[in-house]
């Protein structure tokens, strides 16, 4: 498993947990905020933790996120 990384975005520090299946846990702020994947290689997409099954819908902040996680690992 990938160790956790940290980055500044609008002002907040956000920390990148990789878990299993390509999902991300998403810390805001030191408080879990978020779970993300891409979907088919080319969409971020929160995951909804009571269903957990991807929200498809426009995020930016998701987007922006998966950008950086992308970046990251290059």
């Amino acid at each position: 498993m990938e160790e956790s990384f940290q980055f500044k975005l609008r002002g907040s520090i956000y920390e990148v947990v990789v878990e299993e299946d390509d999902c991300f846990t998403i810390f805001k702020m030191e408080e879990e905020y978020l779970l993300i994947t891409k979907l088919n290689g080319k969409k971020w997409v929160r995951i909804d933790y009571k269903t957990n099954e991807p929200v498809i819908e426009v995020n930016d902040e998701v987007e922006d996120i998966g950008n950086i996680i992308d970046r990251f690992f290059r």
